[in-house]
């Protein structure tokens, strides 16, 4: 059995927790844009693992060119596979970025990294909304596609009895 290289299965797991952290974090801690003078911390570690999570994928992208490729992608399943993977690239860089112009826009980023004056936060302007709405909407398209890549390992050892997972561990 082919397997990954250490480093390759290093940032895959690394990024899938920063990701369960940024996901599951928001998700419950982080429902709506901070009210000016609320708490920011989990705004700012939000942030600067989120930073972390997108300079993570953009190595990734450089890196994945460099791996063999386990798969042919001629069947109508390797493809789905494929187009998994594609997507949640996709969707990482769209939540990242929505989230940074979001932080930027409305100067939350300068406040909460940089204890810039908490009255330079903009508030929830409809720019600001609006980048917010892609970002949540991004990031619950980007947890449905992590949860079908998940159940796909799963289906595919039950299926093959082939543990995939050893391709992708230490």
């Amino acid at each position: 059995m082919e397997k990954y290289s250490k480093k390759f299965v290093t940032l895959h797991w690394l990024h899938a927790l920063l990701l369960a952290f940024l996901l599951i974090g928001a998700t419950l801690k982080m429902p709506d844009l901070p009210k000016v003078g609320g708490d920011l911390s989990s705004f700012k570690m939000h942030i600067i693992i989120g930073v972390l999570a997108l300079i993570l994928l953009i190595i990734r992208v450089i890196l994945v060119k460099k791996e063999p490729e386990f798969l042919l992608y001629n069947s109508p399943k390797d493809i789905l596979v494929k187009l998994n993977h594609s997507l949640i690239y996709l969707f990482i860089f769209i939540s990242a970025f929505s989230g940074m112009a979001t932080a930027k826009i409305s100067n939350l980023g300068s406040v909460v990294l940089f204890g810039a004056n908490p009255s330079t936060y903009t508030g929830v302007t409809p720019l600001v909304e609006k980048l917010a709405s892609i970002h949540s909407i991004s990031t619950t398209i980007l947890m449905v596609l992590i949860a079908m890549h998940i159940i796909g390992v799963v289906l595919y050892i039950i299926q093959t009895k082939d543990n995939v997972i050893k391709k992708m561990w230490f």
